[in-house]
């Protein structure tokens, strides 16, 4: 029996168990799709599904502790050796309703028929349990060549199911691989059948994408094919520089950082950039991690310009405290995270690169020398992080609570943060009477 390099031993162990018992009862049974592609590929296999002759009945009869998770499309979850594994009959499907979901299944008896309906022929190889591989549609070879390829006809690959075009798109990505150009044509020909999928999954996809280690391909791919001008919340890339684009793949591999250079370099503002991810289904940390960003990146170039204007006449030491005194302020305002992704990305960008003005390019070198360590320097972030609290405050000057609190505490806290005061009780107490005062 040949092993599994790829995976954790118990994994493995558990999936040939089921296959095994599968086997046994007469049931034909295979590992297939992901797990047997990332195997030959020599990547990591997270999970493990297969596919069996067996019918779900016939499954679960087998193993009683099984979870019926989709039984309209043959799937049945089994638990073996401490894991799942998604265990789905040989099937064809028909009918698919909004090129996306099939209205129609048939189970079949020939694993052959199954993987006709797989979408690449990367994900259309199956193992069996002594590691033997089918290989109907030749994917070994198109994953030697480095090739995303449909499985059959793919106008009608991409038709049954518009998400695959994406998809197709994001394998290429992290897979560094080409596109078929028989591929590559029907991506283009069914493009429009995407304004039909949920922009959740259309995210999904991009997410895996920007998270890979070559988004710079993938977005490249999307601008030569125009796909995300079909999608049902459209975005243009047309105005990209694709030579710029390369900066995506020099960031951490976690797809925030790449969204935000993205609408970066797309020059879009912070207000628009939030409506569209509002629509693209971000979640609400990430959309507002991404606007702080932008809303950052927006205010600094605003300084850049200004400062700009007399850098002539100003001596070095002059021009770091101007930059700091609106930085600490920046910091309190979108937050220390949207301070470090703003460090992050631009210390990635060559400044002499005719990216931005040349202002920018001209102080994001001296901003970036000192940023970190004034963001480190300021002790306090929050009105929390005050030593006096407002209620505390309130029972000093025996005032209620009301619009001059809040005022009174953030003047405070970007006081202290510049370092013009320490934060102490006493010193806080002392300086809120005179703000209160000075504002009477």
């Amino acid at each position: 029996m040949k092993k599994w390099n790829y995976t954790l031993p118990a994994m493995a162990a558990g999936g040939e168990q089921v296959l095994q018992k599968l086997n046994d009862h007469g049931y034909d049974a295979f590992f297939v799709g992901g797990c047997v592609r990332d195997e030959l590929m020599h990547r990591t296999v997270t999970d493990m599904d297969i596919t069996t002759s067996a019918t779900p009945e016939q499954v679960i009869a087998l193993f009683p502790d099984s979870i019926p998770t989709g039984l309209q499309h043959g799937t049945v979850t089994v638990r073996s050796n401490g894991h799942h594994y998604e265990v789905t009959t040989f099937r064809t499907e028909s009918g698919y309703e909004d090129f996306r979901r099939p209205t129609e299944v048939h189970f079949v008896d020939r694993v052959e028929d199954d993987l006709k309906r797989r979408d690449f022929t990367m994900n259309a190889i199956a193992r069996n349990v002594n590691g033997d591989l089918l290989d109907p549609f030749s994917g070994q070879e198109d994953i030697k060549q480095g090739t995303v390829k449909c499985v059959g006809t793919p106008e009608e690959r991409f038709e049954e199911d518009a998400l695959r075009i994406m998809r197709g798109v994001r394998f290429a990505s992290v897979f560094n691989f080409g596109l078929e150009s028989d591929t590559w044509s029907g991506m283009i020909l069914q493009r429009d059948k995407l304004a039909y999928i949920a922009m959740e999954r259309v995210r999904t996809e991009m997410d895996k994408m920007m998270a890979g280690p070559f988004p710079s391909k993938g977005v490249q791919l999307l601008m030569d094919s125009r796909i995300l001008e079909y999608v049902k919340s459209p975005v243009r890339l047309a105005s990209l520089d694709r030579n710029l684009t390369g900066y995506l793949d020099k960031l951490p591999q976690q797809a925030i950082y790449r969204y935000e250079l993205l609408l970066l370099l797309l020059e879009m503002g912070s207000s628009d950039a939030g409506t569209l991810l509002r629509e693209w289904t971000f979640s609400g940390e990430s959309r507002d991690r991404i606007t702080n960003m932008l809303a950052f990146h927006e205010h600094i170039m605003s300084l850049f310009e200004k400062l700009a204007l007399h850098m002539e006449r100003l001596e070095k030491t002059e021009l770091f405290h101007l930059l700091r005194t609106d930085w600490i302020p920046l910091v309190l305002r979108f937050g220390r995270e949207a301070a470090q992704d703003w460090i992050q990305i631009n210390r990635e960008i060559a400044v002499e690169e005719d990216i931005f003005s040349p202002a920018y390019r001209n102080l994001c070198p001296l901003l970036l020398l000192k940023a970190e360590d004034w963001t480190a320097e300021m002790n306090v972030y929050h009105v929390k992080d005050l030593a006096l609290g407002g209620a505390d405050l309130m029972r000093v000057t025996g005032r209620k609570g009301g619009p001059w609190l809040g005022l009174t505490m953030k003047r405070l806290l970007h006081i202290v943060a510049l370092g013009q005061i320490p934060n102490d009780h006493d010193s806080l107490l002392d300086l809120a009477k005179k703000v209160i005062e000075d504002e009477v």
